[in-house]
C-alpha cells in the first residue's frame, strides 16, 4: 500500500477515491478491495472528469493526463464493457458527457 494518496472524491457508497502516489496495479486493488462495480464506476466517471478538465486548462501537456488515465483504465477494466453499460443505463446516463458531469459531481469540491 502506498503511504500517501490524495482524495479525489466520494463513491455513492461514501467511499474514497483516491489518487495514489504511486501507480501500480497492486496498489490500486489494496485501496480499492472494498469497492463494488458502482464504486468503480463512481472512480472511472471522477478520473473522466478530471482528465477533461486537465485538457481544457493544461491540454496535452499536463503532467496529470498519463496518471489520471491509468487510473481511469484500472477502474474500467474492473468493470468490464457491460458492467459499463448497465451502470450507465441504471443512472440514465446517455453519453460521456453525462458521465463526465456524474463525475464533476463525486469530485471534491477543491476539483470543481
Amino acid at each position: 500500500m502506498t503511504d500517501f494518496a490524495q482524495k479525489l472524491g466520494t463513491t455513492r457508497s461514501s467511499k474514497p477515491i483516491l489518487q495514489p502516489v504511486n501507480i501500480d496495479t497492486e496498489t490500486l486493488k489494496d485501496m480499492t478491495s472494498d469497492y463494488e462495480l458502482a464504486d468503480h464506476f463512481d472512480a472511472y466517471a471522477v478520473y473522466q472528469y478530471l482528465l477533461s478538465r486537465e485538457l481544457a486548462t493544461l491540454g496535452r501537456d499536463s503532467p496529470r493526463l498519463e496518471d489520471y488515465n491509468k487510473v481511469s483504465d484500472f477502474h474500467y477494466e474492473r468493470l468490464g464493457a457491460l458492467e459499463f453499460e448497465s451502470q450507465k443505463r441504471s443512472l440514465s446516463l446517455a453519453t460521456i458527457f453525462d458521465v463526465i458531469e456524474l463525475g464533476k459531481s463525486r469530485a471534491d469540491p477543491i476539483f470543481v
